[in-house]
């Protein structure tokens, strides 16, 4: 159901506010994924918005409704491009405001290209299906290095097994560790 409405309040930390209207007694409770605008997706106290709006089973903030998607009254609601990664992200600084810049890759230092290490043959020691990592085992890692599926080579659901030999290419960890290891495991792949 599509109504139009005034958004109550907006929480800019806890990114989900308030829109209240005839049709949505109580006001409807909005988190931030709702919001159909193109850049941040915020709100602002006092905003004239359309929106789309359900009923929730149990009340949220005092609310028995729920928006699934508002915009800025008099316009369309924003659809954003499909993308062309199965994962994306945005980042977006927030200032004392309420108004928000995203950041950019101008903003970061460029990143150096990863220099390929020598491949080694190690051993998985552990790995969790569940979690999507692991540990492997080799002269040049001592305590073992970490990985992750997405370092496993190879298409679809990709898994490695405790005892199953594989190369490698290994990774210092600087300034850290990764859950406790000093190395990681890149482009892994299973030894035929």
């Amino acid at each position: 159901m599509t109504t139009a409405g005034v958004v109550r309040s907006w929480g800019i930390e806890e990114m989900w506010g308030i829109i209240d209207s005839d049709e949505t007694p109580g006001g409807c409770w909005t988190l931030f994924h709702s919001v159909a605008v193109e850049g941040f997706p915020a709100l602002r106290e006092g905003q004239q918005v359309e929106f789309e709006w359900g009923t929730l089973d149990s009340p949220m903030h005092g609310c028995d409704f729920y928006t699934i998607r508002a915009w800025p009254a008099g316009s369309e609601p924003y659809i954003a491009p499909p993308s062309d990664s199965p994962f994306s992200s945005r980042v977006w600084i927030t200032f004392p405001d309420g108004t928000a810049r995203e950041l950019t890759d101008a903003d970061f230092p460029p990143v150096p290209p990863r220099i390929h290490a020598d491949r080694i043959t190690g051993i998985v020691r552990t790995w969790s299906d569940e979690e999507g990592w692991g540990v492997i085992d080799s002269g040049a890692t001592p305590g073992g290095a970490w990985t992750h599926f997405s370092n496993v080579a190879g298409p679809g659901f990709r898994s490695l097994t405790p005892g199953e030999q594989v190369t490698f290419e290994p990774e210092t960890m600087v300034g850290g560790t990764q859950d406790g290891y000093h190395y990681r495991a890149l482009n892994v792949r299973k030894v035929e």
